[in-house]
């Protein structure tokens, strides 16, 4: 790519005072948490595959999010499975992340320390799909070719809150059946229809998978609070987009964290990425969605300005949910891959609500976090900042001083210390260490 565009940047005369302290700050949450990953992924499996005759191939699919436990609740199914006479492998089952493509995809659940060798089975991959059935009045069902050619599929699915739609059925199996098994061909034609196709035809997409296809269920992870596993449970398929699965989302919902406060004038995030989250940032923890058709939270913190530092390496340059943030560094829109952020957000469909716009860019983490602050609708000064490394991660955070008063008048949170905010050239080295 030519970055000679990116060369124009400079950093404008527009700085805002930022505080020489903050405050390290701990906070707690009231969490289940799974004892063992392994005896809870043999038992949900063993449900699951009730009545299966020895011999059979189990296809296993694997998504693209960064699943706490996700390397060894994969090799638990592989091994219980093997131990009960099955024949299994897994596949990715990612939509159309990675690129839409079957090499991408291969990079990203390798990186998950999901690889034939950890596993010890085979991975397969393909974009190509048939298309298995279709809801009446609404979209057509896919399902692609390294998932049919088994005899049984079992998605290994997250459940938890969406980051683009709200509804009683979100991320979860019913929803990786259309997007996991249909591949980029499922997830553009469900994504065309925008958050109302979702919460109208999940439940009913869940019956033609069940009906018309290999799919025999889920295993279903929810996490907690400090991204740990909270729970894990066999999902069969005709359980899928029913009450049970209702349920789960109603409890992970409880679990998750979240940021303590009524409102915060800036917020700065280390890095975002798809490992984080389908957003980038999880748009519950920030409390903005910017999706066309999608009204905006109205609970939540009130968070007035976000600045972004950096992204993940393991998001491969995809910056989707960057338009998010209010402002940015020039490292971002160097890392940043158009093929891969465009692809992911056209076949989403929620480029058009900016999420893949870059936002201010400045040449250093300290201006962009200026600019941001400038931008915030409060006194400099006293503006209350929260710094964040990313929205899994917020059992520790950091603050300004000026949210002393009700950071000790919060019973889950407790401040542990101060810490220098500090920077070399412009680059934040400190509270925590940029790479």
């Amino acid at each position: 790519m030519n970055y000679q565009l990116f060369d124009q940047i400079k950093d404008l005369d527009f700085p805002a005072p930022l505080p020489e302290k903050l405050l390290v700050v701990k906070q707690r949450f009231d969490v289940p948490r799974v004892a063992d990953i392994e005896a809870s992924t043999r038992a949900a499996v063993r449900v699951l595959m009730l009545g299966a005759r020895p011999g059979a191939t189990v296809a296993i699919g694997a998504g693209s999010r960064g699943i706490a436990n996700i390397a060894r609740i994969a090799r638990a199914a592989v091994e219980v499975l093997k131990a009960d006479g099955f024949h299994p492998y897994i596949f990715p089952a990612m939509g159309s992340h990675g690129g839409a493509t079957v090499e991408g995809q291969c990079t990203m659940i390798r990186e998950f320390g999901i690889t034939a060798e950890s596993m010890g089975c085979e991975l397969r991959a393909t974009m190509v799909v048939r298309e298995i059935g279709h809801i009446e009045g609404g979209p057509k069902l896919y399902q692609g070719e390294d998932s049919l050619s088994a005899d049984h599929v079992i998605l290994l699915s997250r459940i938890k809150p969406h980051t683009d739609f709200r509804g009683t059925l979100e991320s979860g199996p019913s929803k990786m059946a259309v997007i996991g098994l249909g591949k980029q061909a499922g997830a553009a034609i469900m994504h065309s229809y925008g958050g109302p196709g979702f919460t109208r035809y999940l439940a009913d997409a869940a019956r033609v998978y069940e009906s018309n296809t290999n799919f025999i269920g889920a295993v279903g992870i929810i996490e907690n609070a400090y991204d740990e596993t909270a729970e894990i449970m066999a999902v069969p398929a005709n359980k899928v987009g029913t009450d049970m699965e209702r349920e789960a989302l109603k409890r992970a919902r409880s679990y998750m964290a979240s940021i303590p406060f009524t409102h915060v004038d800036t917020l700065v995030i280390q890095a975002i990425g798809k490992n984080i989250s389908g957003t980038g940032m999880d748009t519950n923890i920030i409390n903005r969605l910017m999706v066309v058709r999608e009204p905006e939270p109205t609970s939540g913190p009130d968070v007035a300005t976000i600045s972004v530092l950096d992204l993940t390496p393991e998001t491969h340059g995809n910056a989707s949910g960057i338009g998010m943030a209010n402002s940015t560094t020039e490292r971002v829109a160097r890392k940043y891959d158009f093929t891969a952020t465009y692809t992911n957000g056209l076949t989403s469909g929620t480029f058009g609500a900016f999420r893949s716009s870059l936002p201010i860019v400045a040449t250093t983490d300290q201006r962009a976090i200026q600019y941001a602050i400038r931008g915030c609708g409060q006194p400099w000064e006293t503006a209350r900042l929260m710094f964040i490394r990313n929205t899994l991660a917020m059992d520790e955070f950091w603050t300004s001083p000026s949210l002393r008063t009700e950071i000790e008048g919060h019973e889950r949170l407790s401040i542990v210390g101060e810490t220098p905010l500090t920077f070399i050239n412009g680059r934040m080295t400190c509270p925590w260490q940029m790479k």
